[in-house]
This record gives structure tokens, sequence and C-alpha cells, in this order.
């Protein structure tokens, strides 16, 4: 049974965690030492497949035997707009046939006499061939931890928020293919959450926490908000895609290398689709150092007609650069948290917790941004954003009983309170305790203590005690019933439900200790 796995699959990156026993997370390196792998392919001409970063250093010279961004096309053709479909095979580096939807890769095998014509050899593959080859190449990673070979590892596996469920199919199929046991699959935002134990543990008793999950990976971004109580969480609103990404950050660096190269050397490099290619991949890596460096060598070897181009790139330099990007995400968001607390006004007035996920979110100029938007929210950062849902995903594998024999839905039924639920002793309103706020989990038991009623029943502690919940009050007498020297009644509430009518009715029994 143990130990478990988290993953976490997207367009430009995977990650897997493991999650021991004693309940220990930790992110899994790959060869590279890398916690992180590239979801890129590259096919040899014959028939070997790369994976990961080495397929991804060698897709800049030879694209046309390359996949990469192939997870946003994971769902039915018919399920996929026009210009989504459009702007997805803009970011693939093979040809794609948009009629088979496949991806088709080609290689040149030279001819060994000089009469003859180079072969050019074909391979096609779906996207969900693509997917199973990637999580295999995370299937070796597992293989570190887990050393039982009658048994497939049990893994709980993400999913962006806004796709279907005919790809959540499709990714457990592909899961199941590639040689793990899928127990569960749960939205990204989700599992970044889980990742902080966000609302696992009581806060001043029945409070609700609201959390906002900000997600920025390779290509979109999306946002979700949720109320969080007892540990149960109930999404209130989810936006997205936008087609705000990682992308956009990598190109507003590689537009400036772009000008600077052909003011410097009067080249443009827009002319060659190879030093394009180059730049991009030159771009990401200086992107990605500069999230934790103050400044790096940006360093391309032969980038044009055998010139080279080395400058020194710092990070307040990208980040004028980025500025722009940040400004349109910022307004986005902004404009999807306050049609979110239209909707709900009494249910989201406020914004407590702030969850970080995708790669892109990384960049400190960003975090810095979304904090100054929301400056009374804390802030949670302590996990690599690019690692948080497959550390959510561990996370959540602890809570599955019975993982081989059944497989969870992507929500267990729970009853909730309707409404608060108070009580006071006698006619005095003004000491009534709220013992389950609105959104409680069902069935419930809570000790506390409550004043004696002072007006018309400071003598007589026979007085009833009064419920309300909604529009509805109860009076309740308890026999024998004896305030403590300080006038508290110590009283233990406990809390069941009744379904009638369609409406939870709570069911309230009282108990003098």
């Amino acid at each position: 049974m143990w130990p478990r796995f988290g993953i976490k699959i997207g367009n430009s990156t995977l990650c897997i965690a493991h999650i021991r026993a004693d309940g220990k997370v930790e992110v899994i390196a790959n060869k590279q030492g890398d916690r992180v792998s590239q979801a890129c392919l590259l096919w040899d001409g014959a028939n070997e497949i790369e994976c990961g970063l080495t397929a991804k250093q060698k897709m800049a010279t030879r694209p046309r035997q390359a996949v990469a961004h192939s997870f946003q096309l994971l769902q039915p053709k018919e399920q996929l707009t026009e210009e989504q479909l459009t702007n997805a095979i803009r970011e693939i580096p093979c040809e794609f046939d948009q009629e088979e939807f496949v991806f088709r890769m080609e290689h040149t095998q030279p001819s060994e006499r000089e009469d003859q014509d180079d072969k050019v050899v074909t391979k096609e593959m779906g996207a969900y061939e693509v997917t199973i080859e990637l999580l295999k190449a995370e299937l070796e990673l597992a293989h570190q931890y887990h050393t039982d070979s009658e048994h497939a590892p049990i893994a709980v596996i993400s999913i962006p928020s806004y796709y279907t469920s005919e790809t959540i199919r499709l990714l457990s199929d592909a899961a199941k293919t590639a040689g793990f046991h899928v127990a569960q699959i749960i939205a990204e935002p989700t599992a970044a959450v889980l990742g902080y134990k966000i609302g696992e543990e009581p806060l001043n008793g029945t409070q609700r926490q609201h959390v906002l999950a900000i997600k920025c990976g390779g290509l979109y971004s999306h946002f979700s908000l949720y109320a969080v109580q007892h540990g149960y969480y109930v999404e209130l609103a989810t936006f997205g895609p936008y087609p705000i990404g990682g992308r956009q950050f990598t190109e507003a660096l590689v537009q400036f290398i772009c000008e600077e190269f052909k003011r410097k050397y009067k080249l443009d490099p827009h002319e060659s689709r190879r030093s394009l290619a180059k730049i991009r991949t030159a771009a990401a890596n200086c992107k990605h150092i500069l999230t934790t460096l103050p400044s790096t060598q940006l360093y391309i070897d032969s980038l044009m007609d055998g010139v080279d181009y080395n400058v020194q790139m710092s990070r307040a330099r990208f980040e004028s650069l980025i500025q722009p990007v940040i400004n349109q995400f910022i307004q986005q968001l902004g404009e999807c948290v306050d049609r979110a607390q239209q909707e709900h006004p009494e249910d989201l007035k406020r914004i407590d917790d702030i969850v970080l996920l995708g790669a892109t979110m990384q960049i400190p100029k960003l975090q810095a941004a979304v904090a100054a938007r929301f400056p009374d929210a804390k802030l949670h950062n302590s996990h690599s954003a690019d690692e948080v849902v497959a550390i959510g995903c561990a996370r959540q594998a602890v809570c599955l009983l019975d993982p081989v024999e059944q497989q969870l839905q992507k929500a267990d039924d729970c009853v909730l309170v309707e409404d608060d639920l108070y009580i006071w002793h006698g006619n005095d309103k003004s000491n009534a305790k709220l013992v389950l706020g609105k959104g409680s989990v069902l069935p419930a038991k809570i000790r506390l203590s409550l004043p004696q009623s002072g007006e018309g029943d400071a003598n007589n502690s026979m007085a009833p005690f009064m419920l309300r919940t909604g529009e509805s009050e109860i009076l309740a007498r308890l026999p024998d019933t004896t305030p403590t020297e300080d006038g508290l009644f110590k009283l233990e509430v406990e809390v069941d439900w009744n379904d009638k009518d369609g409406h939870i009715a709570p069911l309230v029994r009282l108990r003098c200790m």
C-alpha cells in the first residue's frame, strides 16, 4: 500500500511526489537531478523515444521529431473550438494533422549513395499515446521507492479544473496503461490548497476561510475561489483558461534579444526558424534562473550565420520587459475576483489565503504584484509553485482508505449546515453563542460555556435554553440544570441532521456536563 504517489501533469512540465506511511511527502528528482520534468518527447527516427530534458534540448535542432505542449489536445476534437485548436497547434514543434488528430513526426535518413534521395520516415502519435509515454517516464521515477512487482503504484493525479469529464477518463486510462493504479483524479487548484493543509485545523472555532488559487502555467492561467471549513472545500467560482502564461513572459525576452541582435549585427533572427528556437530555449532558461538569482549570463552559441550572442541579463531589466504582461495578468485576475464577489456577496466578502501554482508564478515580480493587489490575504509560497500540486495529490492519497478496491469519485457526499446555529439561556439574546456556522460539516459535537440569563431569570436556572437556526427558534428545557459558581452552564451540544422535504433540518441534543 505504501508509498503512494501524487502526479501533476501539464502542457509544459510533470512532477511526481511520494508519501510514506509516516506522512512525509517528498518530490522525486529525475536523472538530471531536476524535481520537475519537461513534458517533451523526441523520436530518434527508429524505435527509441526520449522524454524530458534531453528531448527538450534536442528539440531546438530537431523540431520535426519532437512533441511538446500535447496535454491541451488530450480531449475529443469536437470539444475544442477552432480558436483553441489554432492556438494549440501554434505551440507544437512538429506537424499536426487536424483531420486525423495526431502528431506527425518526420526524420530524414541520409542516403548511402549520392545518386539517391534522402529517405523521410514518419511516426504518428495521438495526445493519448504521448501522455502514456510521459507517464511511463514518471513510473521509472516511482520505482525508486515502489519495489512491489505484483501491484501497480497507487497514485492521485491532478487535472486543470476546466477540463471535461471525457479528458479525466482519458487521463485515467493513460495512467493505467503506463502502469499506475489511479485512485483518484482531482483538480489542480484543490491539490494546491491540500498541499498547504489549509482548513484542516479549526480556525477560531467555526470561522470560514476563503482561498484564492492562482495558476499561471506555461501557456494558460486560471483562477479558482474556495470556501474552506473543517477540512471541507466548497468551490465558489472558477475562471479561465486565459492565454496568459509563461510563453508570454518568455516571448517578451525573446523580442528583446532579437532586437538587440539585429541592432548590433544587422542580422534578423526572425528570418530563421532555427535561430528563433535557440533564442526561445535560452530565454526560457534565463527566465527560470532569474526567479532565484539577481542576474545571469545569457549566451547563445552560433545564433545566426556563425555569430554568437552574449549579454549580462539582470532581474531588474527582465522585470521591466515583462511588466506589460504582469499588468495584463493582474487586471484579468482583479476582474475575475470582483465578478465572483458580486455573484457571492454573502459568502465571499474577503480573501483570507492565496495559493500559487504553476511555474510562472515563481517570478518574484509577479508574486509581489499579487501581494500588492490583495494586501490583507496570506500569500502561501513556501512550496515551489511547480511542485505544490504534486505534493497536494500525494497528501490526498493518504485519505484513501482502500484505493485498490474502489476508486473515489471527484467529490463524496457531505452534509453541511444550511444556516448559522445559535444558543442562549432564557430571554437574554445578547449572550447568544454560535454553535455551528453555515457550511459546517454534520454530524458534530461541540462543548461550550453559556452565561446564565440575567434579566427576569437571574435566580431561575430552570429557565429554558433557546436555539435559533435561520428563522426558526427552538425551546429546550434540561432537568437538573445548575450553573457553576461563576454563572456559566457547561454544555455539550450534539448536532445531527434529518433530510426533510429536501432541506437539511438540524437535530440538536443538549447535555449539561
